[in-house]
């Protein structure tokens, strides 16, 4: 018990030490995610979104402060648990430090962390070569996120073999959306995540032409086959889970 306290405690300060630091959307960046998966108490699911939001209402004012978007997971094994994200750093950021830290560090352990039984952060890195991505994201309200697991040793096969698909898709002006983060500090290695929107689901329906249909047009049929059936021994699908925005 005592160690569960003291690694929550050491998570409460990432989390707040996340709210230090302002990104401006405009610049490049590193393409830094700070992720937490956060499990509520029994039953205090409700108290716990109350009191997140409050907090940031406080946080709002705060010059330098990141910004965190807020998810529930839906489905999977994690279901009913929530994802906090804040996206768009460099490395530069994660040193930040401001003199009304303490302060917001004191308030969100005495008002938010009562009721969390646990939370477990990683760091992310968007890839920005690879993927397509939405101009705006007005009317998102779902990301299906499913885990890819790069068997050892196949790394190069597979970089190769998912930007020559990307290529294609781009070229052929495929229907559908998704971008790839990898876990740099925390999470599985070997392991890529892809992230597909969805404005609700009805978008979650197949689209036309399919990717296969696409893969077929730019490839001829043998080849397209030949190549997803190599390419795929390059690695293995792992959990998805759906993922609904709480914007408020």
């Amino acid at each position: 018990m005592q160690l569960k306290k003291i690694f929550l405690l050491f998570v409460l300060m990432v989390l707040v030490a996340g709210m230090s630091t302002a990104i401006a959307e405009e610049e490049k960046n590193d393409g830094l995610a700070q992720v937490v998966l956060i499990t509520a108490k029994d039953g205090q699911e409700k108290a716990l979104e109350e009191a997140i939001t409050n907090y940031h209402h406080y946080m709002a004012d705060k010059e330098g402060a990141w910004r965190y978007h807020w998810f529930s997971i839906i489905t999977g094994p994690n279901a009913g648990k929530y994802i906090a994200r804040s996206g768009d750093h460099n490395w530069a950021d994660f040193d930040a430090d401001h003199d009304w830290g303490e302060e917001a560090g004191n308030k969100f352990e005495a008002e938010v962390a009562p009721h969390i039984a646990n939370m477990i952060p990683w760091i992310t890195k968007t890839d920005d070569e690879v993927g397509i991505w939405p101009e705006s994201m007005e009317g998102y309200q779902y990301f299906s996120v499913t885990d890819w697991h790069v068997h050892p040793g196949m790394g190069r096969e597979f970089n190769e073999g998912l930007k020559k698909i990307d290529a294609i898709l781009k070229d052929s002006e495929f229907p559908g959306f998704y971008l790839f983060a990898d876990p740099v500090s925390g999470g599985m290695g070997n392991t890529t995540t892809i992230v597909n929107p969805r404005k609700n689901f009805a978008d979650m329906a197949p689209k036309e032409p399919s990717f296969m249909d696409i893969m077929k047009k730019a490839m001829g049929e043998e080849e397209a086959q030949a190549f997803m059936a190599g390419w795929g021994k390059t690695f293995k699908s792992g959990q998805n889970q759906l993922l609904k925005y709480r914007p408020k």
